[in-house]
């Protein structure tokens, strides 16, 4: 697996009904107002919804612990 998975929110990355498919931001384990504007990829191999600002969240923990 690649240490940052990140690319554009695309609908088709996510199961109906779930907050990533209502491009919903679900990064970092709260709830968020802003609307994803990508596509992350967690440790479990899951896709997480993620706003400009969670990105940044992303990188720096992927940074931090790896994988």
């Amino acid at each position: 697996m690649d240490l940052l998975q990140i690319k554009f929110w695309e609908a088709g990355d996510y199961r109906p009904g779930t907050k990533g498919g209502e491009r919903r931001c679900s990064w970092g384990g709260s709830s968020c107002p802003s609307p994803a504007e990508f596509t992350v990829t967690d440790r479990a191999g899951a896709n997480n919804g993620a706003c400009a600002a969670h990105v940044v969240d992303y990188i720096r923990d992927r940074l931090r612990h790896g994988r």
